[in-house]
């Protein structure tokens, strides 16, 4: 283990950096492309859906690769991707090519993130993950601040493209410095060297982008439509396959013992309902912002700040106090904040802006995503031995981005389809609700807390 992980953690910092930005600024930029590309939102909303159904099918068989063939080497080709996509994004020409330069932007950040992750975890003690998840979070949160809020300012003065070729520099300087001050680590294949199951990993890019793409056309075609359920059939019946060969083959892309771990198996669930979430609210938020509210994209990026800034150093402070007193403790308490958020600012938001609600609303769910957000992510890694945390990190990553599109896909089904934005809105408030309450009874059932600090209670 390294005997300075928090010099780890500044190494790999410009990828959080870059990839969070690049993740905030979408949003931002979203009602700026239906404008420059005359597209609707259902078009325009393959900017987000292309890329998550990318990072999905690739995040496994990325996190399967790092374990194996180096994660620094899979971090330093994630990051220089990464770079090559924000330059096609912030160059397309048409709708489809900037969709399909945003795959390429996701391919980068689907090799880039369980090898940063895994780098991190490796470097800190297990006892010391949640702190370590936490911070990682927390800069995440940081980056997502300054991701509105700079990118409506050059929304406002150049253009929504150089939003994108901002992460380009931040990128290169990572890979520069990972060069020189990460050390090479060595590929963990269990003391077998054997062919990797190149089968297994393309049933899985297969089941993950048919699940996907399912369930973000459903609404377009028509559950029944038989684009639909062919996609609907394929994903369960590509995915049994992967777990049938996962059962047997010696170097199998899907580890199934990690599904043995302690909460992991919870812990991605959690995933899926908080930290999936966040994506159809945030582009539930920032539409309600520039449409029915009127705002330009530097005011709706500075009120949507709000978020990330309450966010993201509560999860730095929530990763050290699940160390301390276990996850329930902060993930129960995030959910209702979410809850009551979400209900409160769904019963009151209208037509007109109204700091009076957005601020005390906005701001607890944003408490709430500090507390349960990246502590989902810290519960399934938690017990993880360090050899499987690159595939672990991705399998947990890919819950959260399968909850993203069903987020994404569900708000542009409850925006397009109601009377006006504003009732929209209260519909995704109330999913957002219904998705905290869902959290707080999977985390009931958690006890992290130290050895020491049971016994004591027992006592």
């Amino acid at each position: 283990m390294d005997r300075s992980p928090w010099r780890t953690f500044a190494l790999i910092a410009g990828a959080v950096v870059s990839a969070s930005m690049n993740y905030s600024v979408t949003f931002i930029s979203f009602g700026e492309i239906q404008k420059t590309f005359a597209a609707g939102p259902a078009a325009t909303s393959w900017v987000l859906n292309a890329f998550a159904i990318t990072v999905i099918a690739l995040l496994i068989p990325s996190g399967w690769v790092s374990d194996r063939f180096g994660r620094r080497r899979m971090f330093l080709t994630g990051v220089a991707l990464l770079a090559v996509g924000s330059l096609l994004v912030a160059t397309a020409p048409t709708l489809p090519i900037l969709i399909a330069a945003r795959v390429v932007q996701a391919a980068g950040l689907a090799l880039e993130g369980p090898a940063a992750l895994a780098i991190l975890l490796d470097a800190f003690s297990s006892e010391r993950r949640s702190t370590a998840v936490g911070a990682y979070g927390g800069l995440g949160g940081i980056s997502l601040v300054l991701g509105p809020v700079v990118g409506g300012l050059v929304i406002d003065v150049v253009g929504w493209r150089w939003t994108f070729a901002m992460n380009i520099p931040i990128a290169m300087l990572t890979v520069v410095l990972g060069l020189m001050f990460l050390p090479p680590d060595r590929p963990t294949v269990d003391g077998r060297p054997g062919r990797p199951d190149l089968g297994g990993a393309i049933l899985m890019v297969v089941g993950t982008a048919m699940l996907a793409t399912g369930i973000v056309q459903a609404g377009e075609w028509g559950w029944t439509n038989p684009l639909t359920v062919v996609a609907l059939v394929m994903a369960p019946t590509s995915l049994a396959m992967v777990v049938r060969r996962s059962a047997s083959h010696p170097h199998a892309i899907l580890d199934l013992s990690l599904y043995r771990v302690r909460y992991f198996g919870r812990g991605n669930l959690m995933a899926f309902l908080i930290a999936g979430n966040f994506a159809g609210t945030y582009l539930a938020l920032i539409t309600l912002l520039t449409g029915a509210w009127a705002m330009s994209p530097s005011a709706a990026g500075a009120a949507l700040a709000l978020v990330p800034l309450i966010g993201g150093p509560m999860s730095f402070v929530s990763g050290r106090l699940a160390d301390r007193y276990g996850h329930r403790r902060l993930l129960v308490p995030g959910g209702a904040c979410m809850v009551v958020g979400a209900l409160w600012f769904r019963s009151g938001v209208g037509p007109d802006p109204d700091v009076w609600l957005w601020f005390p609303a906005v701001g607890l769910y944003a408490l709430g995503i500090g507390l349960a957000h990246a502590n989902s992510a810290s519960l399934a890694l938690r017990f993880v031995p360090g050899p499987s945390l690159g595939q672990a990190g991705a399998t947990n990553r890919i819950m959260t981005e399968i909850g993203s599109v069903c987020s994404v896909a569900v708000t542009i089904a409850l925006l397009v389809g109601a009377d006006d934005p504003v009732e929209g809105v209260r519909r995704v408030m109330l999913l957002l609700a219904l998705a905290g309450m869902g959290g707080m009874v999977v985390a009931a059932g958690v006890d992290t807390r130290p050895r020491q600090m049971r016994s004591a209670e027992a006592e």
